[in-house]
């Protein structure tokens, strides 16, 4: 088989295996229940969907660093393949669950399942520029305009329902075919550098979670809970900016701001607060990350970037209520456009560090229960009564989007995006050489 033959069809598989992997990790917590639960369980279910994508996100870069020491790539397709048809096997299983805990096993096999395919697919596809570029613009993709996406039947693991057949059926034919035709050798990295990145994972996700799941807890007064905010901010920026620098990674930084900015679209899409059209949404927002990681690996401007990714918090403090769908399409293709621009613009060689970087933005609890925990939703099911404290909602006649975010949060975020693009413009030359075996 031809190195040229080889290399479309690795570009293929990681297309449709970054977008599975990314679309089963990216759990969000359920207003409503996909299933029969008292309040009680489903607190408890939506303690264990941020527990299950962590978990997913740390087993991606560890497969990662274990599929990148055989002398070819087969390995890692096998367990691609593997991991999508435990996918599959998911999906088929789903609808036939009774009680919560065979539901939550189901989440926790589709997380690590979903860790799997997404660490096999950059071991795999990494070494090979067009699949590194068609695998990061899956993920981001599918991370833009998942949420477009909502459960279609009762009981699901996920408010944005299973992966789609179109999604599931050819990354398992196209993982399946590079395991029988592809030997080349996966993308490689420094021994000392995995083992950095490997702490580097645990110790984010393990922030992330315990963090988010304490500023989820806080129930008292406002003030309080933005003194936790505020602290648990601190903490991830900092803990952020540190292995950025251990590891020499730009990458990372796009990537946090990538998932500072993410979560107000993100809402906007779950709540369908606009109500646009989801093929007009995927579109716009598909169209604009391909665009913005076209003019990265062109011309990389990873400051530009996210310049770009900043406005989108800068959005919510502006316009809190997103009633207009013009405006919210803008919105949603500057975030692609930054999104692809940073992304593309910081794409590292290293499997390892992109590994990192890929799975930053799903494991970036913290960043989206600052959102969902500040942000007013209201349901309008009928009789209503105007809400003094809520701008949108003082005149039934103009509901326009049952959405309002909370303007501190958009200067909370705005201001880990500001932070990132400072981190990032002040490594020096010497920090973005590789880091050294000791």
């Amino acid at each position: 088989m031809t190195s040229t033959v080889r290399a479309s069809l690795s570009a293929a598989a990681a297309l449709f295996a970054g977008a599975a992997a990314t679309f089963v990790l990216l759990g969000r917590t359920q207003r409503d229940p996909m299933f029969s639960a008292s309040g009680r369980q489903l607190g408890d279910w939506n303690s264990t969907v941020p527990t299950g994508v962590a978990v997913g996100c740390v087993l991606a870069v560890l497969a990662y660093a274990g599929l990148q020491r055989a002398s070819s790539v087969r390995p890692a397709w096998i367990a691609a393949a593997a991991a999508t048809v435990v996918l599959i096997a998911a999906r088929l299983t789903v609808s036939g669950v009774s009680d919560l805990d065979q539901l939550t096993l189901l989440h926790y096999a589709k997380c690590l399942a979903a860790g799997v395919l997404l660490g096999a697919a950059v071991a795999a596809a990494w070494s090979r520029p067009p699949a590194r570029l068609l695998l990061t613009g899956a993920v981001a993709s599918t991370f833009v305009v998942a949420h477009t996406a909502h459960a279609g039947w009762t009981p699901s693991t996920s408010a944005l329902g299973e992966p789609f057949w179109w999604v599931l059926i050819p990354a398992l034919v196209l993982t399946a075919a590079g395991a029988i035709l592809d030997a080349d050798a996966p993308a490689r990295a420094d021994t000392t550098e995995v083992r950095a990145v490997l702490l580097a994972v645990v110790t984010l996700a393990l922030a992330h979670r315990l963090l988010g799941g304490w500023i989820d807890g806080r129930t008292g007064a406002s003030l309080q809970r933005w003194v936790v905010i505020g602290l648990c901010l601190v903490v991830i920026v900092a803990l952020t900016e540190f292995w950025a620098r251990r590891l020499a990674s730009p990458f990372l930084l796009a990537a946090t701001a990538v998932a500072a900015s993410a979560p107000f679209v993100a809402t906007v899409l779950a709540q369908d607060g606009v109500r646009v059209a989801p093929w007009l949404s995927v579109a716009a927002g598909v169209l604009a990350v391909a665009v913005g990681l076209a003019a990265g690996r062109w011309r990389p401007m990873p400051v530009v970037g996210l310049a770009v990714l900043a406005v989108v918090p800068l959005a919510a403090v502006i316009d809190p209520t997103p009633g207009s769908r013009a405006w919210f399409l803008v919105v949603l293709a500057v975030l692609g456009g930054g999104v692809g621009l940073a992304l593309g613009s910081t794409l590292p060689d290293s499997g390892a560090l992109a590994g990192l970087g890929l799975v930053v933005p799903l494991l970036s609890l913290v960043f989206t229960t600052v959102v969902g925990s500040t942000t007013v939703v209201v349901t309008y099911m009928g009789a209503y009564e105007p809400l003094s404290n809520i701008p949108m909602a003082s005149n039934p006649h103009a509901l326009d989007s049952p959405v309002t975010f909370d303007r501190a949060a958009g200067v909370a975020l705005l201001s880990v995006v500001v932070f990132c693009g400072l981190a990032l413009h002040g490594l020096r030359p010497r920090d973005t050489a590789a880091p050294r075996a000791d």
